[in-house]
């Protein structure tokens, strides 16, 4: 037995009616593009560990990850894993703002 399938009947030739007001944005995902957001990433994080960090090596110290790859966040290079992420944003109360004011800056 067949499942029933949906089909999308699509007419370009009659205009949709769009007189109503539109509901505000709601959800994350359409205020920020994903792509954009992973880009710009490692300008990001290097501003916010040359910001709360002397150098790369009080970096590699505090994160307990690889001198080389301290100088890879803060040169921009690459952004850290999720979990240098989350050990940041516990141990920093500034941090969420940092970043907030840092993306809407940039969107």
């Amino acid at each position: 037995m067949s499942r029933p399938r949906l089909t999308l009947v699509v007419n370009n030739q009659i205009p949709c009616a769009q007189d109503g007001p539109r509901a505000g944005q709601k959800s994350w995902s359409n205020r920020f593009e994903p792509y954009a957001l992973k880009v710009s990433a490692p300008d990001l994080w290097s501003a916010y560990f040359r910001q709360r960090f002397v150098s790369p090596r009080e970096v590699a110290l505090f994160c307990d990850v690889s001198f080389q790859t301290a100088l890879n966040w803060w040169g921009a290079i690459t952004a850290p894993a999720s979990h240098i992420a989350l050990l940041m944003l516990l141990t920093d109360p500034g941090a969420a703002e940092f970043f907030q004011s840092e993306v809407g800056r940039a969107a």
